[in-house]
């Protein structure tokens, strides 16, 4: 009789520890999805921040153009090292290509900021656009890996393409790339 009862109690205990496994394992998986890293064709997080002079920027109010978002650090070697090759971009795209284009450097730094990030921007002659990130929510929303991380938003809204890392945005592809996206027509 007391091994019937031992097997019961251990044949419960297994069953119980079974369903707590899989209840918390589906818990894990919801969690997971709503972490997901932004792939290339889900449709881009639209978000709102402020710029080096204190005006929020709404990129929804972007919709309809190629969008060049890059997340960025001023304390980043590699990220210093493609900002040059990102202006020549934003100059080249913005000349051939009007109102069509945008470059958003979405700054992650969290101390002394705008005032490093201002200093930064004007010894590299930086034009474009930056946006300024300070506690990381933006980041968070991309799901971002480190910095640079560059994401590529078509006319509709698609990530088109993510680099992860220091690229030359003067690489005749790069610009090729982006431009067949501009020449692209949206159907209505």
């Amino acid at each position: 009789m007391f091994k019937k009862i031992s097997i019961i109690t251990l044949l419960v205990i297994i069953s119980g520890a079974a369903y707590y496994y899989i209840q918390t394992n589906k818990k894990s998986q919801a969690n997971i999805e709503i972490k997901k890293f932004l792939s290339e064709g889900d449709k881009y997080v639209p978000f709102t921040l402020k710029n080096l002079k204190g005006e929020k920027i709404d990129t929804k109010n972007l919709k309809g153009k190629v969008l060049f978002i890059n997340f960025w650090a001023t304390w980043c070697a590699p990220c210093k090292q493609e900002m040059p090759s990102m202006q020549a971009l934003y100059e080249k795209l913005n000349k051939e290509f009007p109102n069509k284009f945008e470059m958003l450097a979405v700054n992650i730094d969290t101390q002394d900021v705008p005032l490093v990030v201002q200093m930064y921007a004007l010894d590299l002659k930086l034009k474009f656009p930056i946006l300024l990130d300070t506690n990381g929510t933006i980041k968070s929303k991309y799901n971002t890996t480190g910095v640079p991380e560059t994401f590529i938003i078509d006319k509709r809204g698609v990530v088109s393409k993510i680099d992860i890392g220091a690229v030359d945005w003067g690489k005749p592809e790069n610009y090729e790339y982006i431009k067949r996206l501009l020449q692209e027509k949206l159907n209505s």
